[in-house]
C-alpha cells in the first residue's frame, strides 16, 4: 500500500509548562446509506494528507465551519504511516484535534487498496458519532471509494425468536404484561436490538440470543434471525464498527474456534478510547459468576412446561447456591476469596462447589436424555437449557479449582443494578476469576492478529510518554508513537486552581476535612454562578459533600443515582446554573459545551483504591519483579484519570472556566509536578486572589 503524505518518522509533540502559581440510544443499522454526493473539489486517495486537510482543501469544501488544525494532520499522518508500514501505533490526540477524522481518512484510503478495517470504541456515544456523522462525511469526501460500513454488536443485544417461543412455555411469562409487550414489539422490529426496545424488560436475558441455546443453521428462524442478519451484513462490509468487549471476545474465539469468528477477517484495527482496553480485557478474559445466575437457571427449569425433572434436584440448585454465596458474607465491597473465607472456609466452599457442580451435571444429563425423545420444539429448548447448565458447571469448577498462577479469585458485593428483577431487597455478590496481566494475553491474541493496530484516545499517555500503556498491554517495541496537544488556548481559556492552604487528604477523610472541602467548593461555584461538575473518587465522599452543600448553595444540585445518567445530564443542562455531583460515570465521555459548564471540581487525585483485589495483585506482581509499583502503575493510572476529569471543562475554542483540584499534594509532593506536566497547559493558581483575577478576565 502506498499513500502520499508525511514521510515516515517518529511523531511526537508535547508541552513543558512549569507551575506558575440513559436511555441507550438506538444506532443505525441500514448500511445502504444514501449515495455519496460528489464533493467540490473531490478528494482522491492519491492526494497527500496535507492536501486533504489543508484550509482550502476538499474537507474544507464539505464543512463550512472547517478549521485547519495542524495537530489533526499530524495524527492522521501517524495513523497512515502505521498502516503503510504495517506497524502498530499509539496516538494521543488532545480535545478538539478531530481524532475520529484523523483515523477515518487513512482508514478509507486503506479500504481503497482492498483493506478491511475494524474501528472499536468503548461507548455507544462514540459509535453514534461515527455512524451518523463521521463515516457519512468521509464517504462524501472520497466518493470514488466503496466504503461499506456495518455496526456489529454482541449476540446478547439481539432478540432470539426461538427463545421467545420457548419463553411462552414459561408459566410465569404467560401472565406477564411486559412479556406481552415484548411479543408485540417482536412482530414489528426490523433490528431485534434491545436498544430499540422502548421500555426496560428485566428478563431480557431469557429472550436474548445466546450461544447456549443457538442452533445456528439448524434453527427454523435462521433466515429471520436478527443476529445472523447482522452477521450477513458484516460479510459484505469493509468497515466494521464494534465495541471493545465484542472485539476482544472475537480475539478469544479466533484462538479457540478459528472457523467460527464473529467479525469477518480484517487487516487493520483502530481502538478508540483505548485507555479502557485493560479493564475491558480483564472482564472479557476472566470469569464472573453472580449470585443470581444459578437461581435464575433453576427458576427457568421450574417454570417450563414439558420438563420432567425431580423437584428436589431443582431445589438443591438454589439451596447449594445460597450456601456457597453465604460463605462470602463480608462487609467489604471487594475481597479476595482467601480473605473472605479463611483456610477452613475455603475448603468448605470448595466442597459446596463440588456438590453444586454434581447436581448441575445430573440435571444436564436428564435434560439431554429427555431431548432425545422430544419433538423438535421441545428438543431445542431442552438442549439449550442443558447447555446453560453445562456452562454454569464449567464456570463454577474453574472459579474454585483452576490453578493458573496468572489469575486471582476475588469477589464484590453491592446492590443489584437498576432494572434487575429481584424477589426482595438483596445484596448482589459476584465472584471473579481474573487475569493479573492482560498484556500476556494480548501479546498472543491481539498484536499478531492484524497488520496494524492503532490505539488512540485523548488521554493515553502519562508524563508525556507511553511507558505505562506499553507495559500494561505489552505493546511491541517497534510501535510508532504520536502525542499531539489540543488546538485550544488553555492558558487563556482555563485555570487550574489548587487551594494551597488545604491539608493533604487522608485515606478516610475526617469530618473536619470534609467541612473544609465544602467551604472551598461553595466559594468556587459561587464565583462561577454554579454551572459546575463536582467529580468525586468515591460514593462516600459524594454523599458526604452533597449532605453539606444541599442547604448552603443557592443552585440546584443533581446527584448521580437520583435519576438515570442521561436524564441527570439533561436536567443539569436545562437548569442553567446547576451543580452535578458524580463519580466515575461523569469523569469522561460527557460533552457539555458553552456557558452551561464553567467549573469542574475534583475532590482528590484519583488513585485507584489500594485494597481493590485487582490493584493489589497487579502492584504485588510489579514488586515481585523488582519494579516500583507507585511510579509504574499507581501514578500513571491516576494521571490519565485526572486528565479525563480535567477534559470535561474545555470542549470548544470559546469555552472558558476553572478546574479546581482539592488536593494540595499537586503542590507539596514531588510527584505532583508529574501530574501537572500531564495536564493541558492551563493557567495555574494556588491563591484565591489569582482565581478572582482570572475570572474577571485578568492575567494570572
Amino acid at each position: 500500500m502506498s499513500f502520499g503524505g508525511t514521510p515516515p518518522c517518529r511523531f511526537w509533540t508535547s508541552w513543558r509548562r512549569p507551575w506558575d502559581g440513559w436511555r441507550r440510544r438506538a444506532l443505525p443499522y441500514n448500511t445502504a446509506m444514501p449515495a455519496a454526493k460528489p464533493a467540490t473539489p473531490l478528494a482522491d486517495v492519491t492526494d497527500s494528507l496535507e492536501q486533504v486537510f489543508q484550509p482550502e482543501g476538499p474537507l474544507a469544501g464539505l464543512l463550512p465551519a472547517y478549521e485547519h488544525r495542524p495537530e489533526q494532520t499530524q495524527a492522521a499522518a501517524a495513523v497512515e504511516e502505521a498502516f503503510r508500514s504495517r506497524r502498530h501505533c499509539l496516538v494521543e490526540a488532545g480535545t478538539g484535534v478531530g481524532k475520529t477524522l484523523a483515523y477515518l481518512v487513512p482508514a478509507v484510503r486503506a479500504i481503497s487498496q482492498g483493506q478491511r478495517v475494524v474501528v472499536s470504541t468503548h461507548t455507544i456515544n462514540l459509535q453514534v458519532q461515527l455512524l451518523e456523522k463521521d463515516i457519512p462525511l468521509v464517504r462524501r469526501l472520497f466518493p470514488r471509494v466503496d466504503v461499506r460500513p456495518v455496526l456489529m454488536k454482541g449476540r446478547g443485544n439481539y432478540l432470539c425468536l426461538q427463545d421467545l417461543d420457548a419463553a411462552e412455555a414459561d408459566l410465569f411469562k404467560a401472565s406477564d404484561p411486559l412479556f406481552r409487550k415484548v411479543k408485540a414489539w417482536a412482530r414489528k422490529t426490523k433490528t431485534g436490538d434491545v436498544a430499540d426496545l422502548p421500555f426496560v424488560y428485566p428478563d431480557w436475558h431469557e429472550v436474548a440470543a445466546n450461544p447456549d441455546t443457538c442452533r445456528r443453521q439448524d434453527c427454523r428462524y435462521y433466515e429471520r434471525c436478527h443476529y445472523f442478519q447482522m452477521r450477513r451484513r458484516a460479510g459484505n462490509a469493509n468497515l466494521f464498527v464494534v465495541n471493545h468487549a465484542l472485539f476482544l471476545s472475537d480475539l478469544a474465539l479466533r484462538r479457540a474456534e478459528p472457523n467460527n469468528t464473529v467479525i469477518p477477517d480484517y487487516h487493520l484495527v483502530v481502538l478508540d478510547e483505548a485507555h479502557h482496553l485493560e479493564d475491558v480485557a480483564t472482564k472479557v478474559f476472566g470469569i464472573e459468576l453472580a449470585s443470581r445466575h444459578v437461581p435464575r437457571f433453576a427458576e427457568r427449569l421450574a417454570r417450563s412446561r414439558g420438563l420432567e425433572l425431580e423437584g428436589a434436584r431443582v431445589d438443591a440448585l438454589e439451596r447449594l447456591n445460597a450456601e456457597l454465596f453465604a460463605a462470602f458474607a463480608t462487609d467489604r465491597a471487594e475481597f479476595f476469596f482467601r480473605d473472605a473465607l479463611g483456610d477452613e472456609g475455603e475448603e468448605a466452599a470448595r466442597s459446596t462447589a463440588t456438590r453444586l457442580c454434581a447436581v448441575l451435571a445430573e440435571i444436564q444429563g436428564d435434560l439431554l436424555k429427555q431431548a432425545r425423545e422430544a419433538d423438535e420444539g421441545l428438543r431445542d429448548r431442552l438442549e439449550g437449557l442443558a447447555n446453560i447448565g453445562g456452562r454454569l458447571r464449567q464456570e463454577i469448577h474453574t472459579l474454585f479449582f483452576d490453578e493458573d498462577p496468572g489469575c486471582i479469585r476475588w469477589g464484590e458485593r453491592g446492590a443489584p443494578p437498576p432494572g434487575t428483577r429481584v424477589r426482595k431487597a438483596e445484596v448482589r455478590t459476584s465472584l471473579h476469576y481474573s487475569p493479573i496481566d492482560v498484556g500476556r494475553v494480548l501479546e498472543e491474541m491481539l498484536w499478531p492478529t492484524a497488520d496494524s493496530v492503532v490505539l488512540t484516545s485523548a488521554t493515553l499517555s502519562n508524563s508525556g510518554g507511553f511507558s505505562y500503556l506499553r507495559s500494561r498491554l505489552h505493546v511491541p517495541e517497534d510501535a510508532l508513537e504520536c502525542v499531539v496537544g489540543s488546538p485550544f488556548c488553555y492558558r487563556r481559556q482555563a485555570l487550574l486552581y489548587v487551594p494551597g492552604h488545604l491539608p493533604p487528604p487522608e485515606a478516610r477523610p475526617t469530618e473536619e476535612h470534609l467541612d473544609r472541602l465544602a467551604e472551598e467548593i461553595e466559594r468556587v461555584v459561587t464565583l462561577t454562578g454554579g454551572r459546575a461538575f463536582l467529580l468525586f473518587t468515591s460514593r462516600r465522599a459524594l454523599d458526604a459533600l452533597h449532605e453539606r452543600l444541599k442547604d448552603r448553595l443557592p443552585f440546584p444540585l443533581f446527584r448521580q443515582g437520583d435519576m438515570p445518567p442521561a436524564r441527570l445530564l439533561e436536567a443539569f443542562r436545562e437548569s442553567g446554573n446547576g451543580c452535578l455531583l458524580g463519580t466515575q460515570t461523569f469523569w469522561e465521555g460527557v460533552d457539555v459545551q458553552g456557558d452551561a459548564l464553567s467549573c469542574v471540581v475534583i475532590d482528590r487525585l484519583p488513585f485507584a483504591v489500594p485494597d481493590s483485589p485487582i490493584t493489589q495483585a497487579r502492584t504485588e506482581a510489579i514488586k515481585a519483579r523488582g519494579g516500583d509499583w507507585f511510579a509504574e502503575f499507581s501514578m500513571p493510572q491516576a494521571q490519565i484519570r485526572l486528565k479525563q476529569g480535567f477534559g470535561r471543562l474545555i470542549r470548544t475554542r470559546t469555552d472558558r472556566g476553572i478546574v479546581c483540584v482539592l488536593d494540595s499534594r499537586l503542590i507539596h509532593k514531588a510527584y505532583g509536578r508529574e501530574f501537572v506536566r500531564s495536564l493541558p497547559p492551563a493557567s495555574r493558581a494556588s491563591l484565591w486572589r489569582r482565581v478572582e483575577r482570572f475570572w474577571s478576565g485578568g492575567a494570572v
